[in-house]
């Protein structure tokens, strides 16, 4: 119980800094800031700016999160890996317009911004007001007139489609970690919608989350022993579970052939990619000894990336 009640005291001073009601400050949300602790926690440069201009302490620490060291690590790497494979994958494609589903407060923004792309980000209401408030600040005035955040939810065609009308020429949709908060239905839903945008507008949907698990337990094993992957996984699980405050879902499809069913009735074709072709400019890998990091820079050459387009 204190654990918990020490973690939202620190939610309710953010949401209070970043003013917005704290009725409109969904319990999902909160992770959005968790994943961009433990990616300022990887080194990379513009979380760090992100997290310093949301003037928000982190919300774990060794203090209110057991087993706290090892968590922080493994997370880490996982959003990193996440976050450098969306923005190679975009580059290397020529991509100019990025709609973010739930990307909360990634620094894709940033990047991609002053890359000269267009960028929304399709989030819950009080993220896209903050992120809308603060990320313009980190980007600077030159580059921020390409970055926007709508009000979106994944089953709301009207909602999904006018901020893909948003764009002029193919689009590049990127979600990550979203899919665990969804219900069956929403997630149904939200393949319809992206099907209906990319059959309209061309450009593809890319993710890891329908590998995640594996995914990240290989990340754990790579830096603890394969026989801690599992635990460090549950123990990740239940802490985001505490920030959601209830059950999340990562059993929606019990393995990838499933997943690739799935993908298929909705008219959805998959193509696997490796999670990165360059991965010299990892921060999360100059805290690995040699054997972590053989394993890790073999991790990315997996087929962990979903690229998703319209049949």
């Amino acid at each position: 119980m204190l654990k918990k009640f020490l973690v939202l005291l620190l939610i309710f001073c953010t949401i209070l800094t970043a003013k917005v009601s704290a009725a409109e400050f969904e319990m999902v949300s909160y992770s959005a800031l968790v994943k961009l602790q433990w990616l300022s926690y990887s080194g990379q440069p513009e979380a760090k700016k992100i997290l310093k201009a949301l003037g928000q302490a982190n919300l774990y620490d060794d203090k209110n999160l057991a087993d706290y060291e090892r968590l922080e690590k493994v997370n880490s790497i996982f959003q990193e890996l996440n976050y450098a494979a969306t923005v190679e994958y975009v580059q290397k494609n020529g991509y100019q317009n990025i709609m973010d589903i739930g990307g909360g407060f990634t620094p894709r923004a940033v990047v991609f911004a002053r890359e000269g792309r267009k960028y929304i980000g399709a989030e819950l209401a009080a993220v896209a007001v903050t992120a809308a408030e603060i990320i313009p600040k980190v980007i600077g005035p030159n580059y921020s007139q390409d970055v926007f955040y709508d009000e979106v939810l994944v089953e709301d065609r009207e909602a999904m489609h006018g901020t893909a009308d948003e764009f002029n020429g193919k689009i590049c949709i990127i979600e990550n970690g979203l899919m665990i908060y969804l219900t069956e239905e929403r997630t149904h839903e939200m393949f319809k919608l992206v099907k209906e945008i990319l059959q309209k507008h061309g450009g593809c949907f890319i993710t890891t989350d329908f590998v995640t698990k594996d995914y990240f337990k290989e990340i754990a094993s790579a830096i603890y022993g394969e026989d801690q992957a599992q635990l460090l996984y549950d123990e990740t699980k239940v802490m985001y579970e505490q920030l959601f405050d209830n059950k999340i879902s990562d059993n929606t499809f019990k393995n990838q052939d499933e997943a690739l069913k799935f993908l298929a009735a909705h008219g959805l074709r998959v193509t696997p990619v490796p999670l990165l072709i360059d991965n010299s400019s990892l921060h999360c890998t100059k805290s690995l000894n040699p054997q972590q990091l053989e394993k890790i820079h073999n991790l990315t050459k997996k087929h962990y990336l979903w690229v998703i387009t319209a049949e």
